[in-house]
């Protein structure tokens, strides 16, 4: 399975060498796996109030399966708040938006775990 869509749009920063994409996925998903649902989100406009971070992870919601364990094929990377609500943006009026995962860079007590799919925007909260 090829992935073709690399967040090319976005302005990325690099991941730093003890930030591992796997563990941060890993991470990301368990908290959507785990049960800690807030809420359903209607639009991009919703989800402005509820990032209150300056830096997020970002990554492509995609996945293959080894039996029972989860392999993350997405891309993955960091981006800053204001570019990262423009290419959400540019995303949906191009009609391009996929599966993505987003939490903030840096742990906090109030962190959320916004997963945004082709329907809806879901907020939970990080584990």
């Amino acid at each position: 399975m090829k992935n073709n869509y690399q967040l090319e749009k976005l302005k990325k920063f690099e991941l730093g060498p003890y930030e591992s994409r796997e563990t941060i996925y890993s991470l990301m998903l368990q908290s959507t796996l785990s049960g800690g649902f807030i809420q359903v989100l209607d639009s991009l406009r919703d989800l402005e109030p509820h990032m209150t971070s300056d830096y997020y992870y970002v990554a492509h919601k995609l996945v293959a399966y080894k039996g029972k364990k989860i392999i993350f094929k997405g891309e993955l990377c960091k981006a800053e708040k204001n570019d990262l609500l423009s290419f959400l943006d540019d995303a949906v009026t191009s009609g391009d938006l996929r599966e993505l995962l987003i939490t903030p860079v840096q742990a906090h007590p109030n962190r959320k775990i916004i997963y945004i799919s082709e329907d809806a925007i879901y907020l939970y909260a990080a584990g």
